[in-house]
């Protein structure tokens, strides 16, 4: 009887020892998915919150990182990658904790941090496999890195963080631009607390323009009336604002003609020749006040001579239409 000589019984012993290897490691992929953390991302998300052994494990090393700095107040955003991100990670979890960070779990992927100021927002952003992994940090905090020459009027400071904010959001293709917006609207916000009524007049427009979160309708009407005793625009704002409650082209009449005129009114003194056109524009449509083509015409002048320009053509249909110039008649 021939023997198999010991060459030809490693070739045959190869392949099996191929196929135990594969089933080894199968069995150990089986097993890490087992020992994943948490089933729910909000779960996860809260181990890897409060647990350092599973910061380390759940992280890809090299880590990328993102972050922004500002140099003579431009904003530019610098990408490095770190090979062990323990650090980093201490740290973004540290300013959580003592900084009272709001943290929003958003399924299915991202963690965002950001203080009610403005002045703090950092995004984790995971990958799931087996489990999820920690695959990016996006720090778009501005803290303390704005212009010093600033620092003794923190409304100006907030409002210049948050419109640095609304200009990273408007270059930023991707999610993380939501966040941005938030935190400019916390920035201009924390900017009208502090006596900015530019950042007030702000934090209104980004909220009714519905890239950030929408204010409640009354906290809107005292931003723009705070800012309107001394912004001209947040004044011609609040006049539409109370005719329409930020709700453009729904066709209803005013809904508090007599505020809304008022409104305009009232800026007479900060802007003549914008406030005499938008009441030129009021009486001329009957949309705000009843319609009266001679004082739209008296406005129209009074706008003119006050430097308006581009209203020949407005002035000229009107008296078409029967309007007459008139001592006796005035805009206001």
């Amino acid at each position: 009887m021939t023997t198999p000589n010991r060459v030809s019984l490693q070739r045959r012993a190869a392949p099996r020892r191929w196929a135990i290897a594969l089933c080894a490691a199968a069995l150990m992929n089986n097993a890490h998915a087992a020992h994943c953390p948490a089933e729910s991302f909000l779960d996860f998300v809260k181990a890897f919150e409060n647990q350092a052994e599973i910061r380390q494990a759940y992280v890809h090393k090299p880590l990328p990182v993102q972050r922004v700095v500002v140099q003579n107040d431009q904003a530019m955003v610098r990408r490095t990658t770190i090979a062990d991100p323990t650090d980093t990670l201490e740290t973004v979890f540290a300013l959580q904790k003592n900084k009272g960070l709001k943290v929003d779990v958003e399924r299915p992927d991202r963690v965002t941090m950001r203080d009610e100021n403005g002045e703090l927002l950092i995004i984790l952003l995971f990958k799931q496999q087996d489990c999820w992994k920690l695959s990016r940090i996006e720090d778009w905090s501005l803290g303390q890195q704005l212009s010093t020459a600033k620092a003794s009027d923190p409304g100006a400071v907030a409002l210049q963080r948050g419109a640095i904010y609304s200009h990273l959001a408007g270059k930023t293709p991707s999610d993380s631009l939501i966040a941005l917006y938030a935190s400019a609207l916390d920035s201009y916000l924390y900017g009208a607390d502090m006596g900015s009524a530019k950042a007030a007049y702000a934090a209104a427009g980004l909220s009714l323009s519905g890239q950030a979160p929408r204010l409640a309708n009354e906290r809107i009407q005292r931003l723009l009336e705070t800012a309107a005793k001394s912004e001209a625009e947040a004044g011609i704002t609040l006049a539409y604002f109370y005719c329409d409650a930020g709700e453009p082209g729904t066709n209803r009449p005013c809904a508090a003609p007599e505020k809304a005129l008022q409104a305009l009114k009232d800026i007479a003194h900060l802007a003549p020749n914008t406030a005499f056109m938008e009441l030129g524009n009021a009486y001329a449509s009957g949309d705000i006040a009843a319609q009266d083509l001679s004082r739209a015409l008296a406005c129209y002048l009074e706008a003119q001579a006050k430097g308006a320009i581009g209203l020949d053509g407005v002035i000229t249909d009107l008296k078409a239409k029967g309007a007459t110039a008139q001592e006796s008649v005035h805009c206001l």
